[in-house]
């Protein structure tokens, strides 16, 4: 499966919306990186659009979902 080149990542409480752009750089088991346009948020997604960790120098609530949105 294609992956979007940007995602809009979703948390809750409170509520944030993130827009993350493709690094270009492989994470763990074949995901991709993809960052916010600050840096303070690092998101891998699998093939399948799944977010498979999140790493984040601020509190973050929970993710709700994250949708390609290319």
């Amino acid at each position: 499966m294609r992956t979007a080149k940007h995602y809009r990542l979703v948390v809750t409480d409170p509520y944030r919306e993130f827009v993350l752009t493709a690094t270009g750089a492989m994470g763990s088991d074949g995901t991709q990186v993809y960052v916010d346009e600050s840096g303070a948020v690092r998101v891998e997604i699998d093939g399948d659009g799944e977010v498979r960790t999140i790493t984040a120098a601020l509190p973050l609530g929970r993710p709700v979902r994250a949708e390609p949105l290319d």
